[in-house]
């Protein structure tokens, strides 16, 4: 079973990320560096799925 996690868990998980980089308490610059990786990486997840929603709703309301 994969571990795919809804729009809302991701835009959470970007939040948290947002928020420790917002905050500048970093002792490592790697350390933001690796958060800034992740939060790209979500970021791009996030619209990936905004981008299936969309195509999505294209489909139903040309079957209408």
């Amino acid at each position: 079973m994969t571990n795919v996690k809804s729009y809302k868990q991701l835009e959470q998980q970007l939040n948290e990320v947002l928020s420790r980089v917002e905050s500048g308490s970093y002792d490592e610059i790697d350390e933001l560096l690796k958060d800034y990786e992740k939060g790209m990486a979500i970021a791009s997840l996030l619209e990936e799925k905004l981008k299936t929603a969309k195509n999505t709703i294209i489909k139903v309301k040309k079957a209408e």
